[in-house]
C-alpha cells in the first residue's frame, strides 16, 4: 500500500516555533490548507493574549479592568478561568497577576509598568463572573504559558476530525491526536543542547519547563510569595488531556505545597528529569 501522505511545516508564532504535522487520505494542497489554519488559529489567539500588544484583549484587561467590569471573550474566559481554579488550588503561588515582577526581572517589556499598581493585590482581586472581568485592585495579568497551551489545543481541535494524525509542538507544549506509545525527546537540563531522554507518552498532551537558557538554574518563573525567580536545576513535563492543564502544571509542579495532589486531581501526570538525566515520577 502507497504511505499515506504528509506533511511538516513550521513557523515562529507565541515567542517561538511552531510545527505541525498532518497525515490524511487527501491531497497535498488540502494538507497545505488544514496546516495553514492551524498557524492562524495559533496567531488569532496570540493577538488576543499578548501582554505587550496595545491592540490585545488582555491589554485592555490590564487598562480597563479595575475602572468598570469588561466583557471577556469566550476564549478569554475559558483560560482565566483555568488559571483562577489553579490559584484556588495552590493558595496563590500560581498567580497570573503577577506581571509587574516579570517586568521587573526583564522577562516581559515594561510598556504598562507605568499603569498605577503599588496598591496593586493578586489573583483574590480577580472577579470573573459570567464573562465579565473586575479587578478589586489594579492588576497587571500575564497569561504566558497558559495561552500558548490554549492556542495549540485551539488549532488542534480545529483540524484533528478531518485528519488521521495531527502533532503540534509550540516550543515544548506538544499534543498529538494518536499518542498512545509514542516516544518522545526531553532535553537534560545538565547537558545543554546535546542531552536528551526519550520518554513515552502518558497522554495526549505535553509541556515542559526548565531552567534550559537561564543562567545559575533560574527559570523564567517568578514566585508570587518570594517575588523571586525560582531556582530548580530539574525539567519539569506534566502530560495531561490537553495543553493548556499541561503548560499551567508544570508551574504549579514548581511552585505548589502539594503538587502531586493538584496534578492528580486534573487528570494530569508529571515526570522530573534531573540534571544527570535521572527520570522520577512526581508522586516518588
Amino acid at each position: 500500500m502507497p504511505p499515506i501522505p504528509s506533511i511538516k511545516r513550521c513557523k515562529p508564532l507565541l515567542g517561538t516555533y511552531v510545527s505541525v504535522y498532518l497525515s490524511a487520505e487527501m491531497n497535498t494542497a488540502t494538507l497545505i490548507d488544514l496546516g495553514n489554519l492551524v498557524f492562524d488559529e495559533i496567531e488569532e489567539i496570540e493577538k488576543m493574549m499578548s501582554f505587550h500588544n496595545p491592540e490585545s484583549e488582555l491589554y485592555y484587561l490590564n487598562r480597563e479592568a479595575a475602572s468598570h467590569p469588561c466583557e471577556l471573550s469566550d476564549d478569554m474566559s475559558v483560560v482565566l478561568m483555568t488559571a483562577l481554579q489553579l490559584s484556588k488550588q495552590t493558595n496563590g503561588r500560581y498567580d497570573i497577576s503577577i506581571a509587574p515582577e516579570l517586568v521587573n526581572q526583564g522577562l516581559l517589556p515594561g510598556n504598562q509598568a507605568s499603569m498605577d499598581v503599588s496598591e496593586r493585590g493578586n489573583w483574590q482581586d480577580i472577579t470573573l463572573i459570567d464573562n465579565r472581568l473586575y479587578f478589586e485592585k489594579p492588576l497587571l495579568l500575564d497569561l504566558g504559558g497558559i495561552a500558548k497551551g490554549y492556542a495549540v489545543d485551539k488549532a488542534f481541535l480545529a483540524i484533528s476530525e478531518q485528519v488521521g494524525d495531527v502533532i503540534i509542538n509550540a516550543g515544548g507544549d506538544l499534543r498529538m491526536k494518536q499518542w498512545q506509545g509514542k516516544d518522545v525527546e526531553i532535553k537534560t537540563p545538565g547537558f545543554g543542547e546535546s542531552g536528551s531522554v526519550n520518554v513515552t507518552m502518558q497522554g495526549p498532551a505535553l509541556a515542559t519547563t526548565a531552567s534550559y537558557y537561564m543562567e545559575k538554574n533560574l527559570s523564567a518563573i517568578v514566585d508570587p510569595e518570594t517575588k523571586q525567580l525560582v531556582h530548580d536545576p530539574r525539567s519539569i513535563s506534566v502530560f495531561a488531556p490537553n495543553c493548556m492543564v499541561a503548560d499551567a502544571l508544570t508551574k504549579v509542579v514548581l511552585l505548589a505545597e502539594n503538587p502531586a495532589d493538584i496534578v492528580g486531581s486534573m487528570h494530569a501526570s508529571a515526570l522530573l528529569v534531573e540534571p544527570n538525566g535521572a527520570i522520577r515520577n512526581l508522586s516518588l
